[in-house]
């Protein structure tokens, strides 16, 4: 009779060893304030534009022909044609838009007296949200990528300084 020893901890959840980018620290801290505000402008940039009150329409913005899908193959636009045709534009969740409500209201709420800070932390975080960095924000405003970093990175401790002080829960 053969008998298996196993040697070591016996894992009886799968997931534990993976690594987990989400979780949220114990109280605010700087980079979370900055994560959670780059996500909020991510949410913010996916919302539809306008309140559209059935001014829209269903209709295919042109109708293709026969013809014209085999000019278009000739050309080498067809797959391009179709990507725009099949383009799905995925909506955020209620607790997405409910945590970008709550999140993008805090430069304002918290840096209100430090004008340069707020809009370095709203600059930065829209550049993270579109994944680019304080250089981006540096071509579209002038000035410095370190000294954009640092006076975003100094607001967000701010933040995270009033949002401790005012016990709301992380998220």
């Amino acid at each position: 009779m053969t008998m298996l020893v196993r040697c070591g901890d016996i894992k009886f959840n799968p997931l534990e060893d993976a690594v987990m980018e989400d979780i949220a620290p114990s109280t605010w801290n700087g980079p979370h304030v900055g994560k959670r505000l780059a996500e909020a402008m991510r949410t913010l940039r996916t919302l539809p534009v306008g309140a559209g009150g059935g001014s829209g329409n269903a209709w295919p913005p042109y109708c293709y022909e026969f013809d014209d899908l085999v000019a278009q193959k000739e050309q080498g636009e067809l797959e391009q044609t179709q990507k725009i045709q099949n383009r799905v534009r995925v909506m955020p969740s209620l607790s997405d838009v409910s945590r970008m409500e709550i999140a993008i209201f805090w430069p304002a709420q918290f840096l209100g007296h430090r004008p340069e800070l707020m809009t370095a932390v709203n600059a930065v975080a829209l550049a993270h949200s579109m994944e680019r960095d304080a250089g981006w924000v540096t071509r579209k405003r002038g000035g410095y990528a370190d000294t954009w970093r640092a006076r975003h990175d100094a607001g967000c401790v701010v933040i995270a300084d009033g949002l401790h002080f005012d016990r709301v829960p992380v998220f």
